[in-house]
């Protein structure tokens, strides 16, 4: 293998650690959208082009840091202060100094070309990845690799090499991808440790988790690009062919005209070595989605905990009487009778309300400066405040537990096979609360209905949530 520095230049990435980076990398993301159109541009058109994209950024251009850095050859114009033609061209020799262009002239005249090197090629689009914010369309590895594989066993013709070098190319961009999304699954997880409210475990579920992690990946590997399903397949095929000793003497042939060995040796142990190892990645998938469905519950019992925490975890006076108060007007009638009884003597309450443009009030009347008897301060019988705060501990922690949230969508799915969000009435922020919860569990295994997010947002009586169906397992998506 080639020492990197003997393919690049030893100065390649100097601009991208200058005070003018920003500059570069914007100048270099032009040149990769031009590139996308032409076979090459001429340096006057690329002049023109960048004054026009970025004179703004030119025009602020710090010229004094690149002759601090001893880097370029500046005119006294430039120097001074140079015009938006004359930035425009220093940049493009800067480019050219450190090799991500290159300049050539036309045969016919003097008229100066830019062109890209093929590294220059790779490390633009390989920048322009970290900033694409536009949707990556999944690729369905598995199927790819069994498409290939199949065709080729069934022809057997000269390109059945180039099918087996094309499935185990996929098979290990499969290995790639359940990488990543086991690290991202683990880098979800840690975050939730930031959150600091319901509204950034919700974000960060719903919004980044379930829509860049789960529904762009994990869901379509585990029903469109079904491991089980092509599995036995693609072992079967490679199987058959390893058994086959004239087949892979085609196959060696076949990749011996390609170029890709120097004898026949090397390419029929490369032929062997692609085969058991597409082999042996199959047979070990079924331990990798495992994990992965492990971190998945993980971080899904996570969230629940975090946004169950979050709810409760208002350690206020205020947050605790609030508690306390809604905890009692649920509870059945006779433990509410001595709830209250029990408060009666501990907690002072009030009503409070607000006023605002179509309120109705009367004038208070002022009674300022009268004298009155003080209230009588009562004592609380001992050991009265810790009971019933331990008691409203103990119900707040079974208020939301798995088996109300399971009861809760057996109601919800006791007639239909699916119910859509924009189907169910939510009436207090308890019901609202319990169908978060039961969204955050429908990716559980263990849970007797799943859920499909949609589009947009579906709002009533005042709460807003994600546009979703709870389907039933088992039954057939309806509708």
């Amino acid at each position: 293998m080639a020492k990197l520095f003997a393919i690049l230049p030893n100065n390649l990435f100097s601009i991208l650690v200058s005070k003018n980076k920003d500059i570069y990398v914007e100048a270099l993301m032009a040149l990769r959208k031009v590139f996308k159109q032409e076979m090459a541009i001429s340096k006057a058109d690329l002049v023109s082009m960048l004054i026009a994209s970025l004179d703004e950024m030119m025009a602020e251009m710090d010229f004094a840091a690149e002759a601090d850095d001893g880097e370029g050859d500046f005119s006294a114009e430039e120097a001074g202060g140079p015009s938006l033609s004359a930035a425009a061209h220093f940049i493009l020799r800067r480019l050219k100094e450190t090799g991500w262009i290159d300049v050539e002239y036309q045969p016919d005249s003097f008229e100066e070309y830019i062109t890209l090197p093929d590294y220059a090629v790779k490390l633009l689009n390989l920048l322009h990845s970290f900033t694409d914010e536009s949707v990556r369309e999944y690729n369905s590895y598995v199927y790819s690799a069994y498409s290939d594989l199949r065709l080729a066993d069934q022809e057997r013709d000269e390109y059945t090499y180039t099918a087996l070098a094309s499935a185990y190319e996929k098979t290990v961009q499969l290995v790639d991808e359940l990488k990543t999304l086991h690290n991202n699954i683990r880098r979800y997880h840690q975050s939730l440790n930031e959150y600091a409210t319901v509204n950034d475990v919700l974000k960060g579920h719903f919004d980044e988790y379930s829509s860049l992690v789960i529904d762009r990946f994990y869901h379509p590997l585990k029903t469109l690009d079904s491991v089980p399903r092509f599995k036995t397949p693609i072992l079967n095929i490679l199987s058959g062919w390893l058994a086959d000793h004239s087949l892979r003497e085609r196959m060696c042939e076949q990749a011996m005209l390609r170029g890709k060995y120097r004898t026949r040796e090397e390419a029929a142990e490369d032929i062997v070595l692609k085969i058991g190892e597409i082999m042996d990645i199959y047979e070990r998938l079924d331990e990798m989605l495992e994990e992965i469905d492990r971190k998945n519950s993980a971080y899904t019992r996570a969230s629940i905990e975090k946004l169950r925490y979050l709810l409760n975890s208002d350690r206020s006076i205020k947050g605790k009487i609030v508690d306390l108060l809604t905890r009692t007007a649920s509870s059945r009638p006779g433990r509410q009778t001595v709830l209250l009884e029990r408060m009666a003597g501990l907690v002072k309450a009030y009503r409070q309300g607000c006023l605002d443009e179509k309120s109705l009030y009367l004038r208070a009347a002022s009674n300022r400066g009268q004298d009155e008897t003080p209230l009588e301060a009562r004592a609380a019988e001992e050991g009265a405040g810790e009971q019933s705060m331990a008691e409203f501990m103990e119900q707040a922690r079974k208020s939301f537990s798995h088996s109300r949230v399971m009861v809760f969508m057996q109601e919800l799915l006791a007639g239909p096979e699916a119910v859509d969000s924009t189907e169910i009435n939510l009436c207090d922020d308890e019901s609202f609360i319990l169908l978060l919860l039961a969204a955050l569990k429908g990716s559980d295994r263990q849970a007797f209905y799943r859920v499909e997010f949609l589009d947009g947002y579906y709002e009533i009586n005042g709460y807003r949530i994600p546009k979703m169906r709870f389907i039933r397992k088992g039954r057939k998506n309806v509708g």
